[in-house]
């Protein structure tokens, strides 16, 4: 009797290739509209703070609850569950916990960075001789006059000038997604339960966070209040 050796049958190879191409993951698609909408939000934040503008009083805060910033930190939420969600599913909370942690030490020294930078600007502007004082301007001058003491604020986010509280709001915010993926892991209603417990602690005022060390201000951009 005839037989056929398996090493000389290449017939099914060919038939694994389409198999082994449907496994790739699929590539993430970006959603436009967050992105449309965000700059819709950013523009209307531009009209807000023009002084004397007459549109003003037809920005989205005249007539609603809301205004353009609750629209443009929401939209960057479902950003950041799509960028960032994912990562929980396909790899797990430690992997995805470590990603967002990544996230978090890059948006911290970008607020450092820029810090500094904006600072460095109000300083040499100054220097020109200008009537206006820019340093004046930001509330920059207990940076200038005390530097020892308020740099040891601006690292630990224990003083957050005006103006300056956008990027460490995202960060906190983005700290606690991890928090509420292993709450949503147990019980979608723990996560929901979480999330509605920090709004109304907020509301309380047992969660402010503090923006200067001289004063009682606390953060303008409130992460627990969103």
């Amino acid at each position: 009797m005839a037989t056929v050796s398996p090493s000389n049958d290449f017939s099914a190879a060919p038939a694994s290739a389409p198999a082994l191409s449907a496994v790739k993951p699929a590539a993430r698609i970006r959603d436009p509209r967050l992105d449309v909408f965000r700059g819709i939000a950013m523009f209307i934040i531009l009209i807000a703070h023009i002084p004397g503008n007459a549109w003003t009083g037809w920005i989205p805060a005249r007539f609603g609850f809301s205004d353009a910033t609750e629209i443009f930190v929401f939209c960057s939420g479902m950003a950041s569950a799509l960028a960032f969600g994912g990562a929980f599913e396909r790899a797990g909370w430690r992997m995805g916990t470590a990603r967002v942690a990544f996230r978090v030490w890059q948006v911290y020294w970008a607020h450092i960075a820029l810090f500094f930078f904006i600072a460095m600007s109000m300083a040499w502007l100054n220097t020109f001789g200008f009537e206006k004082n820019y340093i004046n301007a930001l509330n920059l001058s207990h940076f200038f006059d005390r530097p020892d003491e308020q740099i040891v604020g601006l690292f630990t986010l224990t003083y957050v000038p005006n103006y300056f509280d956008i990027l460490p709001m995202y960060l906190v915010v983005l700290a606690m997604m991890p928090i509420l993926m292993a709450l949503a892991g147990v019980n979608l209603w723990l996560a929901g339960a979480f999330s509605v417990g920090l709004w109304f602690g907020a509301q309380a005022g047992w969660l402010w966070l503090p923006a200067e060390p001289w004063s009682e201000r606390h953060w303008f951009f409130y992460p627990f209040g969103w």
